[in-house]
């Protein structure tokens, strides 16, 4: 591995030392055109801002195909990604955990939840997005708190008059699309803007039809001394789920419908467990989950004279899923008692605020900020045999958390040196109640029990930013950040016997250089982290892991030809493996929220160091796998990205992006012994014209038809019958689409 690190390296720096170009500003604070708290700036830290024409230029694709465009930022989807729906975004090589340890934030409020549901990007209409804020690593842990393990992603929507439009598409699979936005000036200081987004699509799987409509309502207030923002978010989907596909090993024991070579007409049809049985039951129940989201931010500024700045920042938000996950067996007319229909709510409310002092003269300035933020969130979750039946079980939680923080950054212009420091004091409070019913299907009945847990963390960051010739800066920083365990998580958990998880710890030294000309743009570093404690989750048992450790490179560039030519590449290297610990089988209990509901020697999944759900690799119970030195699964050792934009005459406007990852290991296998997910190149492309305020255009995705995944789990058993079985999400092969867009 340090062999190609330095070899990346060396080759980005005789890169650099062939261009001659002018000192650039130090580039500490990319997000000055409108104000969040990275405004303040965080000196050292790996940051990528994605901005409006950036995104209009990539046409149907979403935010989360839009984001794996650049460096460090993996992307995993579920039943195709559509409009970034069940798709999960990876930094710093989390695998299976990434959606816990990655921070999604929409203009600075939080949209991970109290559980583990994925962030649903399509909820965000694409045309709203003003630009994208990308902090890797943990120094956005000071900024924003739990979860910024592997860093944070902060969505800033529109404020202000765009042009009027509307957008229409449609594609392969009945895929139709439409967008709008409307805004007007009420007067000369206020204004109003509506965004809007509609999809609908069969989808590239059977049994995967997906609906959804979203809306955000903007605006607008600037007085003299404060500015007055107010989003008004609403949004609901439908979605068909058409379950995993199953490929290789020796024996299947499901149908023949079940398999991966028939990912596309396949139905997740469970039936008997006929061993290669040669029918479908086409009267299985389908799966489904739908959604409602609705969500209020306001945020005020306000000038108290020219150094200094009060901003608030207030946020609702609000959630209903309604999901139905059928057992094998169940058909129309015989439900199973495996079978559940799960109704789950959540709300919450956030406050935030923040002091900014600026003092700035002519050698140097200093930007100190003070925030203050408290939050609440509560959750609570059915769980049924059917829609119709008696309720069964019932989860209750709520979290308060309050927290501190203090970001300064220092500037010497003469010096040409930024340097930053920030800390953060973190609060929480967990409560949480299992209630069990006596009803089929049921297992386990108890009287209610609670959980209470309250917890103190903290992350600081260090950092420096210095330019050293001409073009040429270099920045590094030291960050430590953490998160707690989320309430599916501490469902299950265990550390013999007593109901408890430790929070998660991380620690980070990153380095880099950053590069800027007129016609070269580059953004190269190298960073290692270790991390303690890290969160498990697991469907029988979750549990904190044995130390890990990641490095990595992450490079970026971007190249103008010349005025109608544009390269933009992007490299990841990421290593993610355990430094030590064991994967053993053993004797003990687990725990239900306090109520031991299994006690002895289990068929699979107790672990008594590393607790991961696990049968050896000869199929027997009692022995220890030393995990020292074995890979993270579902992190890939390296991804490759490279986009070829130019504009011909007669406004033609022609794009052609590659996008390669390298083959990782399946979900569930910590003994790094099963098949792997393959390698894949992925090829896209478009071509558009204008017509004055008309654009149309059209494109192909996966241009080379390759019949990939993303996702793939093992089967928990690791004996000679299930070697090579594993469960995998197909994503979509050959398809095309056509857009307009009237701008008016």
């Amino acid at each position: 591995m340090t062999r190609r690190i330095f070899l990346l390296i060396t080759v980005y720096f005789s890169l650099l030392n062939a261009v001659v170009a002018e000192i650039p500003e130090i580039l500490i604070n990319p997000s000055n055109e409108q104000y969040t708290r990275l405004s303040s700036g965080l000196a050292g830290a790996n940051i990528t801002i994605i901005n409006a024409d950036e995104i209009r230029s990539q046409p149907n694709k979403n935010l989360p195909q839009i984001l794996e465009m650049y460096s460090g930022i993996e992307i995993r989807r579920l039943y195709d990604g559509i409009e970034g729906t069940n798709s999960s975004i990876d930094m710093r090589g989390f695998g299976e955990a990434s959606k816990s340890n990655v921070l999604i934030l929409v203009n600075g409020i939080r949209l991970n939840e109290i559980d583990m549901a994925n962030v649903s990007f399509s909820h965000i209409p694409l045309n709203s997005i003003e630009r994208v804020e990308i902090v890797r690593g943990g120094s956005a842990a000071t900024l924003y708190g739990s979860g910024a393990v592997g860093g944070a992603i902060n969505i800033v929507t529109k404020n202000d008059i765009t042009n009027n439009s509307l957008n229409l598409s449609v594609g392969s699979y009945n895929t139709q699309k439409a967008n709008f936005n409307l805004g007007t000036n009420l007067n000369d200081t206020s204004s109003l803007t509506l965004f809007g987004s509609g999809y609908s699509s069969d989808t590239f799987r059977d049994a995967a039809d997906y609906e959804n409509q979203n809306f955000v309502l903007n605006y607008q207030n600037n007085f003299s001394e404060m500015k007055l923002n107010l989003d008004i978010f609403s949004s609901n989907k439908d979605q068909d789920l058409p379950g995993p596909r199953v490929k290789g090993g020796a024996v299947y024991n499901f149908h023949f419908c079940n398999r991966y070579e028939d990912s596309r007409t396949a139905k997740n049809i469970g039936g008997s467990n006929a061993e290669n049985g040669n029918t479908c039951d086409t009267t299985q129940r389908d799966d489904y989950a739908d959604s409602e989201n609705s969500r209020i931010n306001l945020n005020l500024d306000y000038d108290l004279d020219d150094s200094n700045k009060l901003i608030a920042n207030i946020g609702y938000k609000d959630r209903e899923d309604k999901a139905f996950l059928a057992a094998n067996g169940n058909t129309l007319s015989t439900p199973n008692d495996g079978d559940r229909y799960i109704h789950t709510k959540t709300d919450g409310n956030i406050f935030n605020s923040r002091y900014e002092n600026r003092q700035v003269n002519e050698n140097y300035s200093n930007i100190l900020n003070l925030g203050f933020e408290i939050g609440h969130s509560f959750y609570n979750s059915k769980r049924y045999r059917n829609e119709s039946e008696s309720l069964g079980q019932e989860y209750h939680s709520d979290l308060k958390s309050r927290s501190f923080y203090i970001q300064n950054t220092f500037y010497h212009n003469e010096y040409d040196l930024a340097l930053s420091f920030g800390a953060r004091q973190e609060s929480t409070e967990t409560s949480a109640r299992d209630e069990l019913y006596s009803v089929t299907g049921f297992a386990y009945e108890t009287d209610r029990t609670t959980y209470n847990n309250d917890r103190n963390n903290y992350a600081y960051n260090i950092g420096f930013e210095k330019g050293i010739s001409k073009g040429i800066s270099l920045y590094g920083s030291y960050s430590e950040a953490f998160r707690i365990p989320n309430i599916d998580e501490i469902i299950l958990a265990t550390t013999s016997g007593s109901f408890h998880l430790e929070d998660q710890e991380s620690d980070g030294i990153e380095i880099g250089v950053l590069y800027q000309s007129s016609f070269v743009n580059l953004n190269a570093s190298y960073y290692i982290m270790d991390t303690k404690n890290e969160i498990q989750y697991n469907q029988s048992v979750n549990t904190n892991l044995d130390p890990i450790e990641r490095e990595g490179i992450n490079i970026d560039m971007k190249y103008t030809i010349d005025q109608k030519q544009k390269i933009t590449t992007s490299i990841n290297h990421t290593e993610a493996e355990f430094t030590s610990g064991s994967l053993s089988m053993g004797t003990g209990t687990f725990e239900y929220l306090g109520v031991t509901y299994y006690s002895g020697n289990q068929t699979y999944g107790y672990g008594t160091s590393t607790a991961i759900n696990y049968l050896g690799s000869n199929g027997t119970a009692n022995q220890s796998i030393s995990l020292a030195g074995r890979k993270v699964p579902l992190v890939p050792p390296l991804t490759f990205s490279i986009n070829y934009e130019r504009q011909m005459d007669n406004e033609f406007n022609f794009n052609i992006g590659l996008k390669y990852t390298d083959e990782r290991y399946v979900s569930n296998d910590q003994e790094n012994i099963e098949p792997k997910i393959p390698d894949y190149y992925q090829v896209d492309s478009s071509i558009s014209k204008s017509f004055g305020p008309y654009l149309f255009a059209i494109g192909i995705n996966n241009l080379l038809n390759e019949k990939i995944y993303d996702f793939g789990v093992s089967s928990i058993f690791h004996n000679d019958a299930h070697y090579g079985l594993s469960n995998v999400y197909p994503l979509p092969e050959r398809n095309f689409f056509i857009d307009f867009k009237y701008t008016f």
